[in-house]
């Protein structure tokens, strides 16, 4: 996940003053400011992130940080390319070591800016990888404190209530519901929310009102696909008997060449039962 925010960068106004003299004085160029300096690297690292360039939003995120330590908006930045990095790394040790550093860059960010409430979405959002609930549930509602009409808040913390244990958290699944059902209502165009709904009403056993989000998922981010919305959509499939088109949604979700273990013995489980 990678929102961005407006920098709210402070330009400082330049006087120049008149020689008292009959000669013109030499010009002499103003020291450029910190955030005259850091704001390049801040529209750089986001543009980066926005092209799925996450080697250079880092490297651009690096120098904003160096250009100026106190700006929220760069560790914020740093955060995020840390984030992105770790959904690509090569191995876990190094998927750890990115999410480590992001962990430390976003509360940097929401130290030097405690109504950050980006940061602390995509803070939660890196617990929620480290399997840390409670910490990541805390974050994101203090998010939502901060910016009660955020889609994005409101379905990170819809899939953080879809991960809690139902013997513990009896409520959570409809708490999980609501906050996708937010989302949407903040957002009508927000695929991933009709995805986390499908996932609630699977969990339900309201198997064509599954079918009916996850498609909806689906034809909502056809322009930047993702696996686990044809994840979605094949479980209601195959679970209401549409083999064909659960095994045309498996085949699709394949095509992606994911390499984590676990999800992909899951789709090939599925995949067996689909026929």
């Amino acid at each position: 996940m990678t929102r961005s925010i407006a920098a709210g960068l402070v330009m400082a106004v330049l006087a120049f003053g008149g020689a008292a003299c009959a000669a013109p004085a030499p010009t002499v160029a103003p020291t450029p400011t910190a955030g005259q300096t850091v704001r390049p690297h801040l529209d750089a690292a986001r543009a980066a992130l926005n092209a799925g360039q996450f080697d250079v939003a880092l490297q651009e995120a690096q120098a904003a940080v160096a250009a100026d330590p106190n700006s929220a908006d760069a560790h914020y930045l740093l955060g995020n390319a840390r984030n992105q990095l770790a959904g690509i790394a090569a191995d876990e040790q190094s998927r750890r070591d990115h999410l480590t550093k992001a962990v430390d860059a976003y509360l940097t960010a929401i130290k030097l800016d405690p109504g950050h409430d980006a940061a602390h979405t995509n803070l939660a959002t890196v617990y929620y990888q480290n399997g840390q609930f409670d910490e990541a549930q805390k974050y994101v509602e203090t998010a939502l404190k901060l910016k009660p009409d955020d889609a994005t808040s409101h379905y990170v913390l819809g899939t953080i209530l879809l991960q809690r244990d139902p013997k513990k958290y009896p409520e959570a699944l409809d708490a999980a519901q609501k906050e996708f059902e937010t989302a949407i209502q903040y957002q009508p165009d927000f695929g991933a929310a009709y995805t986390g709904l499908a996932n609630v009403f699977l969990f339900k056993g309201d198997l064509q009102k599954s079918l009916d989000n996850a498609q909806k998922g689906v034809d909502l981010t056809r322009n930047s696909p993702n696996p686990f919305s044809y994840w979605a959509l094949a479980q209601a499939q195959c679970a209401l008997g549409d083999t064909a088109n659960g095994a045309r949604s498996i085949e699709t979700i394949t095509s992606f060449g994911l390499t984590d273990p676990f999800f992909m013995q899951q789709v090939q489980t599925l995949a067996e039962q689909c026929k």
